[in-house]
């Protein structure tokens, strides 16, 4: 017991330790605590991840609750104004090809069932802020790209996390009823979390005032988004959908009595900086646990699976460089579509999807996990060297062979002038706000 406490003690000051790190070596914070799973359990073999028993299951799910409830409350619904066009055009484009690409190329190679390719597809066409938010802070692009990234990033992990979801209803349901029914029992079970989730936001930013008098008033909060979980899977909907909701009414409440409450009688309040923090530290926690319990879950043994992984890693890039070509504007710069083409690695939603989903499917799906850990782990280190390699004034060969139809770097004083709202006949988008929250993921 004692060493199970030190170790937890050595891998949250380890975690603290990476992540004050990336500043000066821009390695992210995900590979070396992977690296320290990895040399605890599969290479060493000192941890297993069989010693975790229930616990491990109940970890998994307790991590996917505080990340869908963070991704919730940093999903800003105003976010989507600055980059509504391109910015939206190229997330839903390269997310559904992408997802179709994966999930052949699985089918093909692995020969596992179509649904859990889906599956493995779905996952895979996440996009991680955890990587790409600070990524971005150090690299000399136009807001109007930093927008773009930013949106992507938000949205794809929703597009994930509703997919791969249903796609694993279906994976659960399928053998017992027709396609027609599990589309119906999909909507059923989503339609019921969803209703449940806001009727409850609703209620408890209404209370939350009365609530901070309490005493321990945040942890009844995070209390209260376990119990949003529990209570939707007990009446038959969508947990995990139900607490990304709660998130988003959560983070979004002042926009949404203003735009489509106005005529409820009825006053609500959002989250003051204390709350925010409180939630952020403990999305810290999980992050930093789970990113090594993943590095002692994976099967090193299994080379193929993990050189698949480098392989989807690559296909992703490959993929997603005609959707950047072609779904966003000339305007923007060969250098900038290069940054965009890299800024595609996977991270936690990723990660936790992937463990809760083998989790509750047959041995096909077993092999989720070690796929996907494979790919977070080289699209984490290709996104790093891209970017760093393209701040450096390397890669220009990407832009000059696949965004030729965009226009070329401008020198400084002209990049200012086309940034400016008068130079483009556009409202000044919305800056991503790289807070820490957001950052986790």
């Amino acid at each position: 017991m004692t060493a199970a406490i030190l170790f937890i003690g050595v891998v949250l000051f380890l975690g603290q330790v990476f992540s004050s790190l990336f500043e000066k070596t821009r390695l992210p914070d995900v590979l070396p605590l992977m690296i320290l799973g990895m040399i605890m359990g599969p290479v060493s073999g000192l941890i297993k991840p069989d010693m975790f028993g229930q616990a491990g299951q109940i970890f998994t799910t307790l991590a996917l609750i505080v990340v869908l409830f963070q991704s919730g409350i940093e999903f800003k619904i105003l976010s989507l104004r600055g980059a509504m066009g391109s910015g939206l055009l190229l997330t839903t484009v390269s997310f559904g090809l992408i997802t179709l690409v994966i999930a052949w190329l699985t089918h093909m190679i692995l020969g596992i069932p179509q649904i859990y390719a889906l599956i493995i597809g779905s996952i895979v066409a996440d996009n991680s802020t955890a990587v790409i938010t600070p990524l971005l802070d150090k690299l000399k692009i136009s807001n109007k790209t930093k927008a773009i990234l930013f949106l992507e990033a938000n949205v794809t992990g929703v597009y994930s996390i509703v997919l791969a979801l249903a796609l694993m209803g279906v994976a659960v349901q399928g053998g017992r009823l027709s396609a027609q029914e599990v589309g119906l029992e999909v909507l059923r079970s989503f339609g019921l979390g969803l209703a449940f989730s806001i009727i409850a936001g609703l209620f408890w930013m209404r209370i939350l005032n009365r609530v901070r008098g309490l005493e321990n008033a945040v942890s009844l909060t995070f209390a209260f988004v376990l119990l949003v979980y529990s209570v939707s899977e007990y009446i038959g909907g969508d947990g995990a959908i139900a607490t990304l909701a709660f998130g988003v009414v959560a983070g979004n409440i002042r926009l949404i009595k203003r735009l489509w409450l106005k005529k409820l009688d009825f006053k609500t309040i959002s989250f003051n900086q204390g709350e925010k923090g409180f939630f952020e530290e403990v999305e810290f926690i999980f992050k930093t646990l789970f990113f090594v319990y993943m590095g002692i879950s994976m099967h090193i043994g299994e080379i193929h699976l993990v050189l698949l992984g480098l392989f989807f890693a690559l296909a992703k890039l490959l993929v997603r460089t005609p959707c950047v070509n072609w779904c966003t504007s000339k305007s923007i710069t060969r250098s900038d579509c290069s940054v965009m083409l890299a800024m595609c690695p996977n991270g936690l939603v990723s990660a936790v999807l992937a463990a809760m989903i083998a989790q509750q499917l047959a041995e096909n799906g077993k092999v989720i996990p070690d796929v996907i850990y494979s790919v977070i782990f080289f699209s984490v280190i290709l996104s790093s060297l891209m970017s760093f390699r393209i701040e450096k004034g390397g890669l220009r060969w990407i832009g000059k062979s696949f965004f030729s139809r965009h226009m070329q770097e401008i020198s400084a004083p002209d990049a200012a002038i086309a940034e400016t709202p008068a130079a483009t006949g556009e409202e000044p988008a919305e800056q991503p706000t790289g807070e820490t929250g957001a950052q986790n993921r």
